[in-house]
């Protein structure tokens, strides 16, 4: 009876293991095939806003970041995720800051990108005490250009590029890849010892 028992529970979980696997493998498809911008590619350069952190007076700064302005200078690592405050993305914004320094000896700068407004993206960073610029797509547009905005969700699809000082894309990670920091950040390794 046990034995039976068990057998039959290991087969539910097998089967359920196996249509997870190909429901990931179908997503991940779909994903990859939306977007427009792939590795080898000159990255569509931008200019996207972001709010400073509070001065004494309690007042934020809009400042501006522009991905050419790195170009001959740094690599840079462009995180675009769905929503602030979310988990997922609120446990890979704090993944990136928690490896920040290690991107920083890499010659990488770290930008996060949401269709969020640039108020809410910067509660977002306060709240994980992120010290890099979490940029504002408001307007959906950089989104587009790289091709992982998803028009029906209204958001940007979960995706990580990994640019050169050159601007060329070098990796592209996405949907559950593009979660955890480490394979940008192997990338970016590479990218320092090739210089």
């Amino acid at each position: 009876m046990k034995i039976q028992r068990y057998l039959r529970t290991a087969s539910v979980v097998l089967t359920v293991s196996v249509l997870a696997a190909s429901a990931f493998r179908a997503l991940a498809a779909a994903v990859s095939s939306t977007v427009v911008v792939k590795a080898g590619q000159v990255a569509p350069d931008f200019t996207a806003s972001y709010l400073t952190a509070p001065d004494a007076s309690g007042r934020r700064q809009k400042k501006e970041v522009t991905l050419g302005d790195f170009r001959g200078e740094k690599n840079v690592v462009l995180a675009f995720f769905p929503a602030a405050f979310s988990p997922g993305c609120t446990s890979e914004m704090a993944k990136y800051q928690g490896t920040s320094g290690r991107f920083n000896d890499t010659n990488t700068v770290i930008l996060g990108i949401s269709v969020d407004s640039a108020w809410a993206n910067a509660a977002f960073a306060e709240q994980l005490g992120v010290q890099f610029n979490i940029l504002s797509d408001a307007r959906r547009d950089i989104s587009r250009a790289y091709g992982v905005f998803d028009e029906q969700n209204v958001a940007a699809r979960r995706a990580t590029f990994v640019i050169n000082r050159e601007g060329v894309v070098q990796q592209v990670f996405l949907a559950q890849e593009a979660l955890d920091p480490e394979r940008a950040l192997e990338a970016c390794l590479l990218l320092k010892e090739v210089k």
